[in-house]
């Protein structure tokens, strides 16, 4: 009996130090907590304005490699504080649903469909206003940047010239850009042109078909890029 009692007051002196050594630890992390929300009143990380090693350090400290606790922190902190202290305290009720809007008296349906005059202005007026509004709306004209090459027959031909002729040309949708020479091989050269189309005006057929047209100078055209603008 002696030796049952020894054995239980040493197991409850072993619990009581359990108990008293985790609620210091407890007491360690809170007031630590504390000390680390006081430093974040001014500033948006521990150690200033952006995270460091001792974010880190700190964050490691609270959380360790638990990442469902991560993850179920980060949840909580989406509720607002009032949000929580409803849910700590129980008081979190479902919303009551929208009561139904009252029927209409029958004495106000309109059974004929009948506008009145303030009615029928102020339809008036939304109809005048939404035409305006499409008026002022300027309409989005879909543009391409176009870069080709112009080879010619032979280095007798004067691509500045050529360059020239083409520039001349006028079409609805036609901006001509600048242009330059590049050298190709034994002395010849190929014209190389930019020009900006509309889209809906002319197409890669129509350029082709100007551009080749001049079928005396112009021995092929090749097109190197093609972007939207």
């Amino acid at each position: 009996m002696h030796l049952f009692q020894l054995s239980f007051f040493l197991f409850f002196c072993c619990l009581v130090h359990f108990f008293y050594q985790k609620n210091l630890v407890l007491f360690a992390q809170m007031s630590s907590l504390k000390a680390v929300n006081g430093q974040l009143t001014s500033q948006p990380f521990v150690s200033g304005f952006s995270p460091s090693q001792e974010d880190a350090k700190v964050f490691t400290e609270m959380f360790g490699n638990n990442q469902n606790v991560i993850n179920w922190a980060a949840r909580m902190a989406a509720y607002y504080q009032a949000e929580r202290d409803e849910l700590l305290h129980g008081k979190k009720e479902e919303k009551k649903a929208a009561a139904p809007a009252p029927a209409a008296d029958d004495d106000d349906v309109d059974l004929f469909g009948e506008t009145t005059e303030e009615e029928q202005a102020a339809l008036d007026a939304k109809k005048a206003k939404d035409a305006d509004k499409k008026k002022e709306k300027k309409a989005v004209i879909a543009k391409s940047s176009i870069l080709f090459d112009i080879k010619v027959w032979d280095e007798t031909i004067d691509l500045e010239a050529l360059a020239a002729k083409l520039k001349a040309v006028e079409r609805p949708g036609l901006t001509w850009g600048q242009h330059k020479l590049v050298p190709v091989a034994f002395g010849m050269k190929k014209l190389q042109m930019l020009i900006v189309i509309e889209d809906d005006k002319i197409s890669g057929d129509d350029l082709e078909e100007m551009i080749m047209s001049y079928e005396d100078e112009v021995q092929s055209m090749d097109i190197v890029a093609w972007n939207k603008i």
